[in-house]
């Protein structure tokens, strides 16, 4: 199934997990790419990956094939990221079990977390579940990345612990977007 039409499948069956018509655009991917240091080396984790547009910004841009850990929730949606992506450590699960998730895979710093994740049609509960998991993994000064497409709206923040340190507008993405760099303190 080409990725595009796994992504409008998935949006159109499960419009509350997916939280968006279209991929990500290729100049939404390079600008959330582009928040992110290579030094000090660690892991990268991506929650929500959908069909890997991100996934192959980050790859592309800041060669973190190996520090890379994708998470996606749908079952379709790993299964064509692990095809993409062969190399890659691609996990299904849920981001609310991240601790569990990447646990193999924390002999290095868990340096940042790009975020694909609807926040906003999420209920309170899960984002405080997911927020508390981020708390567990994510190093001081790490950052939590996460865009979305409510341009104006006060950011969508899953942790108490996370500040605002970065706000940037992608026009060229269907809808525009917003991107939220927050630093863990």
């Amino acid at each position: 199934m080409r990725a595009l039409t796994l992504f409008l499948y998935e949006a159109v069956t499960h419009p509350g997990k997916v939280g968006a018509l279209f991929p990500s655009s290729k100049r939404l991917a390079q600008n959330i790419a582009q928040n992110i240091a290579i030094n000090p080396p660690g892991l990268v984790v991506e929650l929500g990956a959908g069909t890997g547009a991100i996934t192959a910004a980050l790859i592309n841009q800041k060669s973190f094939f190996h520090q890379l850990i994708v998470i996606e929730r749908s079952v379709k949606l790993s299964r064509h990221l692990t095809q993409r992506f062969p190399e890659l450590n691609v996990i299904h699960g849920d981001a609310r079990q991240l601790h569990k998730l990447i646990s193999p895979y924390t002999s290095f710093p868990l340096q940042a977390i790009v975020s694909s994740l609807p926040l906003r049609t999420l209920s309170p509960c899960i984002i405080k579940n997911i927020g508390a998991e981020i708390n567990q993994v994510l190093i001081k000064g790490g950052l939590y990345i996460q865009y979305t497409y409510s341009l104006w709206g006060k950011p969508s923040c899953p942790s108490s612990q996370l500040r605002l340190i970065h706000q940037q507008w992608v026009w060229q993405n269907l809808p525009p977007a917003r991107i939220d760099v927050f630093r863990y303190e």
